[in-house]
């Protein structure tokens, strides 16, 4: 104990009185060191969990199994020396002005003689110069060049392409190549470490550094065939065809499009997976082009709505909008309004698994078909056909004239009968749509020119119906309406005003 000398000497008192009071002193002093023990021990108790009532305490995360940026950055380094060599920068010109195929991936005019060029990048996976790259780089292509790490030029040959995928495979006449290895896309998580290497704006070899932030993307507007990784290493115009690369130094992935309002990047790009990307080129080598089975349908998930209004669960099956003329599902007896739930006896709930399915079995095989109509369980045997080129088809021209506004966010007017003899209508009556409200939920997935036939379980034989029944809806409420365009029965959500 550290004595503490007074400012002024004590006063004298007789040593029994002192001696007195010294003992309650020395009590007094003992209890409090007591008490303090026994509260510092209740609070050793409560902060390591013991006792009753104890506090839950965050539990302590060692530092030692995340890498040191020194670490990571040593890891980034190795992955570019043994990945760099195998990357190559692409050059293309094409005789005739097209539209880019993805977004922000443009390829500007130089302004010469009316030709375009690009570039583009790709991955060697060949001693002897076969190189994967994407479709929409080289696949219009009239002249390829490409650039080696180190500086050598070759002409290149396009061997395959698959648009569908956004694959294509080139080859130059070249041996004792560096390659790439194409790693297991499958097995990519997110949050993994990937580093992206290309040639952004014609800058080559360059390397940038991100996660995995996404993986299985479904982007049906690209590619129905694709489930994406998505990272957000940085993707500019030129990374295409380039790989997205693993710790290991393994290709998991060919950058292929970017997400950007202003046509670079913005933190969110996509990549092809490799496991695609192998199957893709190892097809295009043996045959030069890609076979899937078809079935001929145009399909769509069976959403709550829509499978309310059909007295069907959610995810009971895929529903068919249409069935092309002469195709296997009409030789086979499929129609439309149909819910196909298996086919050969693997259960289908969304519209991405059945495409899978379907073009991933051979051409040519006999498979059995399950499917729901009218409520009653059935089934059928299709033989599946090759799935043709990609078709682009135009839409309904929209009409006019005076009509009803309904809680849909639009006006239709009742179908007349010299309307359903020019449209050519399956079904002859229902309520024409000739004006939807920008920025309506129906705004999204209705055209002017469609004809609505039921929404919900209520049938609509003009555009009274419509108005009546849009008017016992609750604001705010998904129903699923069943519509008539260019001759196909299909089912669209829409939110109620």
């Amino acid at each position: 104990m550290q004595h503490i000398q007074p400012d002024s000497p004590p006063r004298t008192m007789n040593g029994s009185k002192a001696s007195g009071i010294w003992i309650a002193l020395s009590l007094f002093v003992g209890g409090l060191i007591i008490i303090g023990a026994v509260v510092q021990a209740t609070l050793s108790r409560t902060r390591s969990g013991g006792g009753s009532g104890e506090l839950p305490q965050p539990r302590a995360v060692s530092p030692a199994s995340a890498p040191s940026p020194v670490e990571l950055s040593n890891s980034f380094r190795q992955v570019a020396k043994d990945v760099k060599p195998a990357i190559v920068n692409i050059n293309i010109v094409e005789a005739a002005h097209r539209t880019p195929f993805f977004p922000g991936f443009g390829f500007p005019d130089d302004g010469s003689y009316g030709k375009q060029r690009g570039t583009g990048s790709g991955a060697i996976v060949t001693p002897d110069g076969y190189i994967i790259t994407n479709n929409h780089v080289v696949g219009r292509a009239d002249k390829i060049e490409v650039t080696l790490a180190d500086g050598r030029k070759f002409r290149g040959e396009r061997i395959g392409t698959d648009p569908e995928t956004d694959l294509a495979v080139i080859k130059i006449s070249a041996s004792g190549l560096p390659t790439t290895v194409l790693g297991d896309s499958d097995s990519v998580e997110q949050g993994d470490w990937v580093l992206a290497i290309g040639s952004p704006f014609g800058l080559q070899q360059t390397i940038t550094a991100g996660i995995i932030s996404a993986t299985g993307r479904d982007i049906p507007t690209a590619s129905q065939f694709n489930r994406y990784l998505q990272t957000d290493a940085s993707i500019n115009p030129g990374n295409s065809g380039g790989p997205l690369v693993n710790m290991r130094g393994e290709v998991i992935g060919i950058n292929t499009l970017i997400y950007s309002n202003s046509g670079g990047n913005e933190g969110v790009g996509f990549a092809i997976p490799s496991n695609l990307a192998r199957k893709v080129y190892g097809e295009l080598i043996q045959s030069g082009k890609i076979t899937r089975g078809y079935l001929g349908v145009r399909i769509r998930d069976m959403d709550p709505a829509t499978a309310d209004a059909m007295s069907l669960e959610a995810g009971a099956g895929v529903l068919v909008g249409e069935v092309t003329a002469d195709s296997p599902a009409a030789r086979g007896g499929l129609r439309n309004g149909d819910v196909i739930t298996a086919i050969d006896g693997t259960h289908v709930k969304t519209a991405a698994e059945l495409t899978a399915k379907v073009s991933s079995t051979a051409v040519g095989k006999s498979v059995r078909v399950d499917y729901i109509r009218d409520g009653k369980q059935g089934s059928t045997t299709v033989v599946l056909a090759e799935r043709p080129p990609i078709d682009k088809e135009a839409s309904a021209e929209p009409s006019g004239g005076e009509a009803r506004a309904s809680r849909l966010g639009l006006s239709v007017q009742t179908v007349t009968p010299a309307m359903a003899k020019q449209l050519n209508l399956e079904i002859e009556s229902g309520a024409i749509v000739v004006r939807i409200k920008p920025g309506s939920s129906a705004a999204e997935v209705l055209n002017s020119g469609d004809v609505i036939h039921q929404v919900g379980r209520d049938k609509i034989e003009n555009a009274e119906d419509l108005v009546r029944v849009s008017e016992s809806l609750r604001s705010g409420q998904e129903v699923a309406v069943r519509i008539e365009r260019s001759g196909r029965l299909v089912w669209v959500t829409v939110s109620v005003d």
